[in-house]
C-alpha cells in the first residue's frame, strides 16, 4: 500500500511491471526498437532475418546451406564496421535461444558446423563468461577465417581464450586447439595493426616465444616498443621474457643498438658480448662501444676480430670523455666558468638586510662550494678554487675544508691526467680534512673511467690503513666512486 495525502492508495497490477522496468534500467539492457521507429529498410531486414529463422527450422536439410549462407552475409556485411551495434545481431539476438535449441537437434554434418560460426558471432550479445559460448562455438564450427566476422568478435575471442586456457580443467587437446586458435587471431592482429592485442594475448597464454614468426620488416619496432613498455608492470621472471623477445626481435632485424639496450637491462654479459660480437658496421660498433661506456661496462675484444680494437676499448673506458665534454662546451660557447651568484640571484630577492652583508658564513661558503662543484662540474676551471684554492678552503671548517677540496673532484671530473695533477698539492696540506677531501677529490677524477695505469689505486691504496680515521674514510671512499660498477676482484 501507498499512502498518498493521506490516504491509502491500493496497489495496482501493474507493480510487477514497474519493478522489471527498473530492473531492466539498471541492468543496463537495450530495448527493443518498435517496428514503428524502425525505417523501411532496417524493417526489411528485420523481416528477413526472422524468415531465416523459420527456415532453419525446417525439417528439410537442403535449405540449411543456402539459409546459413544467407545469415552468414547479412551479418558478416554489418560486423565489417562495429561503429554501432550491427542490426543483424540486434534483430537476431531474441532469437539467440531458440537458435541454440535448433542447433542441438541438428545431426552432425558440415551445415551444423557453418550454424556454430553463426551461433559463436551471435554469443557477442549473450555475454556469459562462465560459459564463454563465442569461444565454445567457434571451436565447433568449420574452422574458416577468424577475420571474417569483423574485429570485434577477434577481440571477444581474445579475452574469453585467455580466461579458459588458464582454467584448471583444461587438458591439453583443448590447450592444443585454444593455442592454434590464439596463432590465427594473431596473425590476424598483426596484418590490420593491432600489435598490442596480440601481445597480451601470447602473453595471457604463456606463449610469448612464437610471437617471432608473426613479425615483420614493418610492425617489429611497434611490437617491440610495446613490449619494453610493459616490463616495469609485469612481475618476475614474466618481465625477463619481455626483454628477450624484444632483444630477439631486434636482434632479428639487426638493430644492435636497440638489442644492446635490451641485453644491458637483462644484466647478461653474455648476451652483451653477442650482440656487440655479431655486428659488423665499425660506425654501429662503435655506437654500441659509447652505450656501454655510458653503462660502464668494458668487454676485452680481440683485435684479430675487431680491426678497430683498440679504439672501440678506449672508447669503452670513456678515456675521452673529459675531452669530448669539453669540446662541445665549446661549441656551445658555455666554457665561461659560474659562481654561485649565478645560480643564487639573490641581487632579485626583495629582502632587506639587517647589518653588513658581506659576512662570512661557514654554512654558505660549505653551500658555495657544493653549488660550485655541480655547476662547473666536467668544465675544468672554476672562480672559487682555481684561482686561490687555499684561501677559500680555509673559510670552511673541518668536514667543510673536506667538502670543498672534495668539489675539485668535480670540477675536474673526468680529466684522470692533468686532474690528479692539480689534486696532488692539497695531498701535502697540514690539514688531514683537506687531505681527506684531496682523496676523495681523486676518487671523484677518476669515476667511470678505466684507466691501464689505475692512478687512483696506486693514490688512495698508501691510505687506507692510515692511522687517521679521515684519512683511511676518504681513501676508502675514493676507492669506491673511482671503480663503482667494474666488478674488480683486485680491489
Amino acid at each position: 500500500m501507498v499512502v498518498k495525502d493521506n490516504t491509502i492508495v491500493p496497489p495496482t497490477g501493474n507493480n510487477d511491471n514497474t519493478k522489471k522496468e527498473e530492473e531492466k534500467k539498471d541492468m543496463d539492457i537495450p530495448e527493443e526498437t518498435p517496428d514503428e521507429e524502425l525505417t523501411e529498410e532496417d524493417r526489411a531486414l528485420k523481416e528477413n532475418l526472422e524468415m531465416l529463422v523459420g527456415r532453419i527450422q525446417e525439417p528439410d536439410q537442403a535449405l540449411w546451406l543456402p539459409t546459413l549462407e544467407s545469415l552468414r552475409v547479412s551479418i558478416r556485411s554489418a560486423t565489417s564496421s562495429m561503429t554501432s551495434v550491427p542490426k543483424p545481431l540486434k534483430f537476431l539476438r531474441p532469437h539467440y535461444t531458440l537458435l541454440r535449441e535448433v542447433y542441438d537437434k541438428w545431426p552432425n554434418c558440415e551445415a551444423k558446423k557453418k550454424f556454430a560460426d553463426v551461433i559463436s558471432v551471435l554469443s557477442m550479445t549473450h555475454s556469459d563468461e562462465e560459459e564463454r559460448a563465442c569461444l565454445k562455438f567457434r571451436l565447433q564450427g568449420a574452422n574458416g577465417d577468424v577475420g571474417d566476422w569483423g574485429h570485434e568478435y577477434v577481440r571477444h575471442l581474445s579475452g574469453e581464450i585467455g580466461r579458459q586456457i588458464n582454467e584448471p580443467d583444461v587438458n591439453i587437446e583443448d590447450k592444443n586447439n585454444l593455442i592454434a586458435l590464439s596463432k590465427e587471431i594473431v596473425r590476424y592482429d598483426m596484418a590490420h595493426n593491432t600489435e598490442s592485442e596480440a601481445c597480451d594475448l601470447l602473453m595471457e597464454i604463456e606463449c610469448l616465444d612464437m610471437l617471432e614468426q608473426f613479425v615483420d620488416s614493418g610492425c617489429y619496432e611497434r611490437v617491440c616498443l610495446y613490449l619494453i613498455s610493459c616490463v616495469p608492470y609485469v612481475p618476475e621472471p614474466e618481465d625477463k621474457n619481455l626483454l628477450k623477445t624484444a632483444l630477439n626481435l631486434y636482434y632479428k632485424f639487426e638493430v644492435y643498438p636497440l638489442a644492446l639496450r635490451c641485453a644491458i637491462q637483462l644484466n647478461d654479459m653474455e648476451l652483451v658480448q653477442q650482440v656487440f660480437t655479431n655486428c659488423k658496421d665499425p660506425a654501429v660498433q662503435k655506437q654500441l662501444a659509447f652505450i656501454l661506456g655510458r653503462q660502464q661496462l668494458f668487454l676485452e675484444l680481440d683485435e684479430d676480430q675487431f680491426p678497430d680494437a683498440e679504439e672501440l676499448m678506449e672508447i669503452m673506458s670513456n678515456v675521452h670523455l673529459n675531452t669530448n665534454f669539453q669540446s662541445l662546451a665549446r661549441e656551445l660557447d658555455i666554457m665561461e666558468p659560474k659562481v654561485p651568484e649565478d645560480i643564487y640571484k639573490s641581487h632579485l630577492e626583495n629582502v632587506r638586510s639587517y647589518g653588513p652583508s658581506n659576512v662570512d658564513s661557514a654554512r654558505q661558503n660549505l653551500a658555495a662550494s657544493f653549488v660550485n662543484g655541480f655547476v662547473n662540474c666536467a668544465f675544468g676551471n672554476d672562480k672559487l678554487l682555481a684561482e686561490n684554492g687555499n684561501k677559500w678552503l680555509y673559510k670552511n671548517k673541518e668536514h667543510g675544508m673536506m667538502s670543498a677540496t672534495a668539489s675539485l673532484g668535480l670540477i675536474l671530473l673526468w680529466d684522470v691526467d692533468g686532474g690528479l695533477t692539480q689534486i696532488d698539492k692539497y695531498l701535502y696540506s697540514s690539514e688531514d680534512y683537506i687531505k681527506c677531501g684531496a682523496l676523495l677529490a681523486c676518487g671523484i677524477v677518476n669515476s667511470g673511467v678505466r684507466n691501464e695505469c689505475d692512478p687512483a689505486l696506486a693514490l688512495l691504496s698508501d691510505y687506507v690503513l692510515h692511522q687517521s680515521s679521515n684519512m683511511r674514510l676518504g681513501s676508502i671512499v675514493g676507492l669506491g666512486l673511482a671503480y663503482a660498477g667494474q666488478c674488480r676482484m683486485r680491489l
